[in-house]
């Protein structure tokens, strides 16, 4: 009864319009008065889930990524890239799925990566007749690969929630990110061969030694992934202060090589402030929700429940998977992690699954769920780059197949958990 009253409170305060951060408060407030007693002080506890050191890379990755975007640099870097993409089944689609892996290794954010190629990549493929919902696809879920590759703000929120090691995640997340890219690359050309009218064909590439020195322009690009995760790996610095670094080279390199001018910075800085601001805001309703339920004994009482299902871990790892999924229709995926993870969490442990392995399936589902309808976020940030024309059926109709890529992925990383855990174990982090 009191997990019945606590969804259907959330959900009416959704349907109502209520922002998720307050919905989420308000209905743990809810459970508190009716059947914990009253309110107990909560601001310790608010305060003691934000007072979190991890966290402050987030912020800084979000800076570095919209500095990315203001200052010309994504322009700049597809120009690059595109000669040698043309040579490729396909054409520059698969430049789409390459720029989105590499602007994953400096935002962090999976929309700001399908903002940064979208904008630049959508109106110049149009104009010469690509596939549109291909299109579309390749940069709806192409930007999601910022949650598996790092540095990733998915993987920072889940290591300062489940107190694990942000390296470790960052490592763990860096062979499936490739892997995830070249299963996208794969369907891409395997489409192309059996159906070439998705791409022009009086696309050509230029010659070979123009190619290659079309790439000397990747430069800052790789500058800043050095700067980002070169720190963290070599056991230099913490997850916060590589993003610092990187936030302080994304504007030195935009200065100098781009077209940033303090106009972009101020905007750069209060885009960041927004999205850092509605992010915490989630957190404390998140918050709110799951100390009146941990106050109740709800989660001992699931842990219990679930353990004496007479099924295996497997298919309960199964049921989670299917859980998320649905839940990604309804919310963003930093919303379902601070709602859900205080119950999953404890869960996957008692079944003996390994937290670092765990996380990152958690954030490859979390992947395949902002691009579910109707409220997956890359959805609308294609839209709204894309221009109101564009049906979100459309966008979603092009991401269909790279999902199914993400599901491939997913099984493999369930199967073969060795994928996930070499890298780290291979540099000391896990």
């Amino acid at each position: 009864m009191i997990w019945a009253a606590m969804i259907g409170t959330l959900f009416v305060l959704l349907l109502a319009g209520v922002w998720i951060g307050v919905a989420l408060g308000i209905s743990g407030i809810v459970i508190m008065l009716i059947w914990g007693g009253g309110v107990p002080l909560l601001a310790g506890t608010l305060w003691s889930s934000l007072d979190v050191y991890g966290l402050t890379a987030v912020p800084a990755f979000l800076f570095m990524g919209e500095i990315i975007l203001k200052g010309g640099i994504a322009a700049t870097i597809y120009d690059s890239i595109e000669p040698l993409m043309a040579r490729l089944p396909g054409k520059l689609l698969q430049s789409n799925i390459v720029l989105c892996a590499m602007f994953a290794a400096v935002f962090g954010s999976s929309a700001a990566c399908a903002a940064a190629v979208g904008s630049v990549s959508i109106p110049e493929l149009r104009k010469r007749k690509y596939n549109d919902r291909l299109l579309l696809g390749t940069v709806c879920v192409g930007g999601t690969l910022a949650f598996m590759i790092p540095p990733s703000g998915q993987f920072v929120l889940y290591g300062a929630i489940a107190q694990v090691s942000v390296g470790a995640l960052f490592a763990a997340g860096t062979i499936p990110g490739i892997m995830l890219a070249m299963l996208f690359m794969m369907y891409l050309g395997i489409h192309a061969r059996f159906d070439p009218q998705i791409a022009p064909a009086e696309e050509k590439g230029l010659p070979f030694k123009d190619t290659v020195r079309s790439l000397a322009g990747l430069w800052p690009l790789f500058i800043l992934m050095v700067l980002c995760v070169g720190p963290i790996y070599a056991g230099l610095a913490t997850a916060t202060e590589s993003a610092g670094i990187g936030a302080a080279g994304s504007i030195i390199v935009g200065c100098t090589v781009g077209t940033l001018r303090l106009k972009g910075i101020w905007e750069a800085v209060k885009e960041t402030s927004r999205i850092t601001s509605m992010l915490f805001f989630i957190m404390l309703g998140a918050m709110i929700m799951s100390t009146a339920v941990s106050t109740l004994g709800l989660p001992r009482q699931l842990i219990e429940w679930v353990g004496s299902l007479p099924v295996s871990s497997a298919v309960v790892l199964i049921g989670i998977y299917v859980l998320y999924i649905i839940l990604g229709c309804f919310f963003d995926g930093i919303s379902m992690m601070l709602m859900t993870l205080p119950f999953v969490y404890p869960i996957i442990l008692g079944m003996g699954f390994d937290s670092v392995w765990f996380g990152v399936l958690l954030v490859l589902v979390i992947e395949i769920a902002v691009v579910t309808p109707p409220v997956g976020m890359n959805l609308y940030v294609v839209q709204g780059i894309s221009g109101p024309d564009t049906s979100i059926k459309d966008i979603f109709m092009g991401s269909l197949p790279f999902l199914v890529c993400c599901c491939i992925m997913l099984a493999i990383m369930s199967f073969f958990p060795e994928v996930v855990s070499w890298l780290p174990r291979l540099l000391g982090m896990h």
